[in-house]
């Protein structure tokens, strides 16, 4: 592959967003973006890789597969920030890579400045402690999956918001 950045300054800095995900039938990939802004101030968003991780993914095994990717990029001597969830291994995943980069390419990457948290996840990790917090305890046993015609006449009939919800939901 050629390098994404043939035709950018040698001083062009990358950051990249690093994200698993596994699909139904349990084979995990590990997704990896690359974002820039390039010679004319234009911002550029380019997916590097959606690559296979077989086996335990450790911070270790995640940084082999970025590293990789960055190489096969030519891109190991750009890097300024990954942003990640704030899962463990994503944090071992940092310290694996700067020393990747360091012994195999010479190439000095402070992941201290070099990490983005993903303010998503973030936001979620904070609404998940409100909510423990806040002791709200759900009525329901079980979460209701699907509902049929009867279903939506009985709850019709104990509100009346409910159509209102429903045809904002359909429309």
């Amino acid at each position: 592959m050629n390098n994404l950045l043939a035709n950018h300054e040698s001083t062009t800095k990358v950051s990249l967003a690093v994200d698993g995900w596994s699909s139904p039938n349990h084979l995990a990939f590990l997704g990896i973006n690359c974002y820039y802004i390039d010679r004319n101030w234009q911002y550029q968003e380019k997916l590097l890789g959606f690559e296979p991780v077989s086996g335990s993914h450790t911070g270790q095994k995640l940084a082999e597969v970025v590293e990789s990717v960055l190489v096969k990029h030519k891109l190991e001597t750009h890097l300024l920030a990954v942003t990640t969830d704030n899962a463990g291994n994503n944090g071992t995943m940092r310290t694996e890579l700067k020393d990747a980069l360091n012994r195999l390419h010479g190439v000095t990457w402070d992941k201290e400045v070099g990490t983005i948290p993903c303010l998503t996840h973030t936001i979620q990790l904070i609404e998940k402690t409100l909510v423990t917090s806040l002791k709200i305890v759900a009525t329901n046993e079980t979460l209701p999956t699907s509902f049929d015609e009867n279903d939506i006449s009985r709850t019709v009939q104990m509100t009346e918001s409910f159509p209102n919800t429903l045809q904002k939901v359909c429309f």
